[in-house]
């Protein structure tokens, strides 16, 4: 097998607005603690490639991964659908177009999509012969922040209960030499250790990376989200509520990722594999309720709302208040060969969803990655009885016409399976 890697820096050159939290609304970032990457890994098992982006931002459109992917194919010949690009979803970075357009610059978006090509190119122009191996560490350095009341709600807290993954996936590349060249990460939970800062940062997968990257000479670390849409940092949790954390605290979690994966390579991942690639994408319509017009209208005139929060999305919704209530969900299943599976899926993925998954893809180890783009938090229909943020509220935040309905993992679960009947 044959694997390249390149890596370019997306850190802003000019001042821009903050994306990530209300509170950051209308505020340009005052500076930079350490930069924004996006980094580019190209696999190729001599009949066919494959490309995994992953960008230190908040979220962006699907419109983005389809440019990068007309321009892979068009330029490299790795076929549109064997293009996946996530988002670390950082909330210490610039504000994007798919989850805040309003705040958006153009610029911005023109020059992150021309490095995304740069790191792609890079990769192609960097193919190496070497191997590639899958493991799992596990830890503790999430928490969800579900907090059920007696009636079995949910409100926003620290819930020491509540299921959360506690995998953190690896693939291990290297050369012919045995030299370390890139390693792949995946854990779940939301980069929100600093609170609304005004400071550019990469926030713990960042400085995760970095720390590996110094521990193996040569190598790049490359860190994709998986279903932290509904967890926190554990650092965070302070009693029945949550609180902002130093870049030095950032360092100790990372510090503790690094050691376990540090500790996975030294005993040596347990799966060699032989690459045999194979990728489809698919989308997922998921119907929502549609409240009345009159509600959104009062939220759109309601000028002592928070802006960030209402009244624009609001806005947006009464502008296509008429077309069909449903969202379409953009996800992904690539194999890498052997019983190990990469899924894709977009939006802000909670982990009961990535439970449904696995359960549709029986007998496959699964490195599951979302934040593909800005579609909505994606629920599974356990949180939507138990209502909450994830469920609930955050619909107007992602410019839907309302929650989702009722049976989200029996679409997953059947898109999942359909997708692997696909591939075979």
């Amino acid at each position: 097998m044959r694997f390249g890697v390149g890596r370019d820096i997306i850190t802003p050159d000019v001042k821009m607005p903050m994306g990530g939290y209300g509170t950051l609304y209308g505020q340009e970032f005052t500076g930079i603690h350490d930069d924004l990457y996006v980094k580019s890994l190209v696999l190729d098992d001599g009949r066919t490639r494959l490309a995994l982006v992953t960008v230190d931002a908040l979220m962006d459109d699907f419109a983005v991964t389809e440019t990068l992917a007309d321009y892979a194919q068009a330029h490299h010949g790795i076929p549109r659908e064997h293009v996946f690009v996530s988002y670390t979803h950082t909330h210490c970075g610039p504000a994007q177009r798919g989850y805040d357009p309003w705040q958006a610059t153009q610029y911005y978006e023109d020059f992150q999509l021309e490095r995304m090509r740069s790191s792609l190119r890079r990769a192609c122009a960097n193919m190496l012969e070497g191997t590639i191996a899958y493991g799992v560490t596990t830890g503790d350095w999430n928490i969800s922040r579900r907090k059920l009341d007696d009636e079995g709600r949910a409100g926003f807290g620290p819930n020491f209960e509540y299921p959360k993954d506690r995998e953190l996936g690896i693939l291990r590349l290297r050369d012919l030499a045995g030299k370390d060249r890139a390693l792949l990460l995946n854990y779940s939970c939301h980069p929100v250790t600093m609170g609304d800062i005004l400071w550019l940062s990469a926030e713990y997968p960042g400085r995760l990376c970095q720390l590996l990257e110094a521990r193996y000479y040569g190598a790049t670390a490359l860190f994709f989200q998986g279903a932290g849409g509904c967890t926190r940092p554990l650092i965070t949790a302070n009693g029945a509520g949550f609180r902002k954390c130093s870049f030095s605290e950032v360092d100790g979690m990372a510090r503790s990722m690094a050691a376990a994966v540090e500790e996975a390579l030294r005993v040596g991942l347990p799966q060699a594999l032989q690459l045999n690639l194979a990728s489809c994408w698919f989308t997922i319509p998921l119907p929502t309720e549609k409240y009345p017009r009159e509600h959104y209208e009062r939220i759109a005139a309601d000028t002592e709302r928070e802006i960030q929060y209402g009244r624009h999305q609001a806005q947006a919704i009464l502008k296509t208040y008429d077309r069909e209530p449903v969202a379409e969900l953009h996800a992904g299943l690539a194999r890498l060969g052997g019983d190990v599976y990469m899924a894709f899926m977009c939006g802000e993925v909670c982990y009961e969803v990535k439970q449904v998954v696995l359960d549709a893809l029986p007998g496959r180890r699964v490195i599951f990655v979302g934040y593909g783009d800005a579609t909505a938090y994606i629920p599974g229909d356990r949180m939507l009885t138990e209502g909450g943020y994830e469920a609930d509220t955050s619909s107007l935040e992602f410019r839907l016409q309302g929650r989702f309905l009722p049976g989200l993992n029996e679409r997953f679960r059947s898109a999942f399976a359909d997708a692997l009947s696909r591939l075979g």
